[in-house]
């Protein structure tokens, strides 16, 4: 049977989620074609399901594409590594080549299904790193202009010369943020909605955008999220249907949690994140990133933190 869908404010809410009740959130979104889906595929241990992404691509009858950028621990070496998650080993990961990626997302489409589900639906795959490989990438001060005549101008000036030409030319369109709930102990405390937009920065090795122990890495989602709404309207939705993870650190040392069933979404990413934050008994004023979002893109309602709070979930 269905699970039902609450609506909480201006979140809609599912405990109990299945094919069905995924595919009427995800078109209760309003969401204007083109549509950019973007999963969370960045360790090949924790990630968008093939499934889901069909249920997503199921809901959505316009043209739609799907974007990700390349990832280090996308691959099989991290999938069938057994022994400890040491610095060297982490340097062997980080180690890795543009070829040794092209294989690792190539190996990662086929061995989740994710490859025979883009091709059943015949949509577009755009691999933001191919892409800035290739050097296909807007103009640096076109991508300037945009941003700041709706917000303060970027911290990493860099990310101006990043956005592929495809995404330029998409603009206009809906960015969803398709995300998993992961909790963490490590800096970034919760990843959602507008943290999984930070995979939209192009290059597979991100090191320079988190800084010295992440110092960086608050204002480089924030940037990130600032180019983003300015090329597209962005919607999200996070989803522990079948898998997501609870860790000390956000990629090591990771408690995998199956089939919870859990649904949210909204039109408004800031506000969701907010949610689903405090339904998982964590603060959004403490995330440092969500913080700095919403003095960026809007605060959240206090409605919302208080009616998460008298509808708490646990990931386990």
């Amino acid at each position: 049977m269905a699970g039902v869908i609450e609506a909480i404010g201006q979140v809609l809410f599912c405990r109990d989620g299945t094919r069905e009740t995924f595919m009427e959130i995800i078109s209760s979104l309003d969401l204007k074609p083109p549509v950019l889906i973007k999963p969370n595929w960045s360790t090949s241990e924790v990630f968008t399901e093939a499934e889901i992404l069909d249920w997503t691509l199921s809901a959505l009858n316009c043209e739609k594409i799907v974007v990700e950028s390349c990832a280090h621990y996308r691959s099989p070496i991290f999938r069938n590594h057994e022994g400890p998650f040491d610095s060297e080993f982490e340097k062997k990961l980080l180690g890795q080549k543009k070829e040794d990626l092209q294989k690792n997302d190539k190996w990662f489409l086929e061995f989740t299904g994710i490859g025979d589900v883009l091709k059943e639906h015949d949509v577009e795959y755009l691999s933001l790193s191919e892409a800035y490989w290739s050097k296909q990438v807007c103009e640096p001060e076109k991508i300037r202009r945009l941003v700041e005549s709706r917000f303060d101008p970027l911290v990493s000036e860099v990310l101006h010369s990043m956005v592929p030409t495809r995404l330029f030319q998409l603009r206009g369109g809906t960015l969803l943020s398709l995300a998993k709930p992961k909790l963490t102990e490590a800096t970034i405390s919760v990843s959602l909605s507008v943290k999984n937009l930070f995979g939209m920065i192009s290059t597979p090795y991100r090191g320079k955008f988190h800084g010295l122990n992440d110092v960086k890495l608050n204002d480089s989602i924030n940037d990130i999220n600032k180019i983003c709404h300015s090329l597209f309207d962005v919607r999200g939705v996070v989803e522990a249907v079948f898998s997501t993870s609870v860790s000390e650190n956000v990629l090591w040392k990771a408690k995998k949690v199956h089939n919870l069933g859990l649904i949210w979404g909204a039109c408004n990413s800031i506000e969701l994140d907010a949610f689903v934050a405090s339904q998982l008994g964590v603060d959004p004023q403490r995330v440092g990133h969500l913080a700095l979002a919403a003095k960026t893109f809007g605060q959240w309602s206090n409605e919302a933190i208080d009616l998460a709070d008298q509808n708490r979930v646990e990931l386990q």
